[in-house]
């Protein structure tokens, strides 16, 4: 076979990048070259994502915009994976003759067998829905397309929780936890590889293990990760509070490689909200598990996502909601305004609220929060960290300047250090400094 070209556009969540990174490594091993300007590619893959409108919109844009390769670059081969091609299915080729091969979220496995379909049968579509898990993954091709220094781990796969707002148990099925050894092996091969920052991923972390036959925990997990020789650091995304116990909590605060570093999506904490989202939480647990967190030492940064404008949010629950932030002051916090998905019960729900109402609320709660964040960034000023540095600028005053990210800072979600006078510092270095000072999303550090 002839060396082909393959350039990817992956949209979405973590979990959707740890996909396409096992797509292209699955295609490279195959022969495929990744190229970094779509023009050069001969095989475009985009990874779509679906979870609100904006998400839709952004990826039925990115694929009108990659079909123009096929007139302007030298594409043979569109390809569409991820949560919107298995939303769509097949109903999605009508409206986009352009796409040759669709690739559902379980499918991305075969990915090479698609190709060869489709070069096979000029003029036919494609279809891979099989929904079949894909077995050994851990020792299956990926070609890390983050900094060579981190990488995220999905440790799970699919949700069970029921949230009726929420389209991904639809398109990802019920939640599928991976075996403690298949996860061990390739953080095992990823440190061998050079990787220092794991961050382990599942639409609900602290669930994870309860639906093995051998039935595992998170905690249990965790214990096996920091064994590894080369793991740095580990960090923790989307634990759900339900299952969020003691156990979990003590190898985070006493586990010197696992950040103190906590993304909780709470979603909301009006009673009222809640039992509407179908969350298995109350007002009461939440604020239990919180206090637990913030009187623990060492100190736990806490980082929690939260949702305006659910149908029938009252201005009461929007209240409950701001001199909830106010009180907790979350370390990090994004916000988005509820938007209908198709098929979800929420979707349905009498006392949908009107737009404008949501953008009011989703504005003013970020600019609570915006104030929150430069207050206890400035109550850092004066302490010291370790800073992972992951690019040098040119502040275009003849200074280098490094940007990186402390523990307490997840990658493209938080803000970051910049280090003035980095001197013989380079991306993948972890360095000591001394935060001088802060402001709402980025902090300035010196190498001490």
């Amino acid at each position: 076979m002839t060396v082909k070209t393959l350039g990817v556009v992956s949209l979405g969540c973590s979990k959707n990048l740890v996909d396409t990174e096992m797509m292209v490594g699955i295609l490279e091993k195959d022969g495929y070259k990744m190229v970094d300007d779509l023009d050069d590619a001969q095989v475009v893959l985009v990874n779509t994502c679906t979870f609100i409108d904006a998400a839709k919109e952004e990826s039925i844009q990115t694929i009108l915009q990659a079909a123009e390769y096929k007139k302007s670059g030298i594409c043979e081969k569109l390809v569409v994976a991820g949560c919107l091609a298995q939303q769509y299915k097949k109903s999605l080729s009508a409206e986009l003759p352009e796409v040759d091969i669709f690739i559902g979220t379980e499918s991305w496995q075969l990915i090479s067998e698609a190709l060869k379909e489709s070069y096979a049968e000029q003029g036919e579509n494609v279809f891979k829905f099989n929904m079949k898990p894909c077995n050994n993954e851990e020792s299956m091709p990926r070609e890390i397309l983050t900094p060579k220094y981190s990488a995220y781990v999905k440790i799970a796969e699919g949700c069970s929780n029921g949230c009726t707002f929420c389209y991904i148990p639809y398109v990802r099925g019920p939640m599928r936890s991976r075996p403690v050894a298949s996860i061990v092996h390739e953080v095992r091969r990823l440190a061998a590889d050079g990787v220092r920052e794991f961050n382990l991923i599942a639409q609900d972390l602290s669930c994870y293990g309860r639906d093995l036959s051998e039935p595992a925990s998170l905690a249990k997990l965790l214990k096996e990760l920091v064994k590894i020789e080369g793991v740095k650091r580990i960090r923790l995304f989307y634990l759900y509070p339900t299952y969020f116990d003691d156990e979990l909590l003590q190898i985070i605060l006493t586990e010197p490689k696992i950040c103190k570093y906590v993304d909780i999506p709470l979603q909301h904490i009006s009673n009222n909200v809640l039992k509407r989202m179908n969350r298995k939480d109350s007002t009461e647990s939440i604020r239990e598990l919180l206090s637990k967190i913030r009187s623990s030492s060492p100190r736990m940064t806490v980082r929690t996502t939260l949702m305006v404008g659910f149908p029938g949010e009252t201005d009461q629950d929007f209240q409950e909601l701001c001199d909830f932030i106010k009180e907790v002051k979350f370390d990090d916090m994004g916000a988005f305004m509820f938007s209908p998905q198709e098929g979800t019960p929420a979707a349905g729900m009498a006392d949908q609220i009107p737009e404008e109402v949501k953008e009011s609320r989703y504005h003013e709660l970020m600019s609570i929060q915006a104030g929150i964040s430069e207050e206890n960034n400035e109550n850092l000023i004066g302490t010291e960290t370790e800073v992972l540095v992951e690019e040098l600028i040119d502040t275009g005053d003849g200074n280098i300047q490094a940007k990186g990210r402390a523990s307490f800072q997840a990658p493209e979600v938080d803000g970051n250090v910049y280090i003035d006078q980095p001197d013989d510092l380079q991306p993948g270095d972890f360095v000591n400094v001394k935060i001088v000072d802060g402001y709402a999303y980025d902090l300035i550090g010196e190498k001490i």
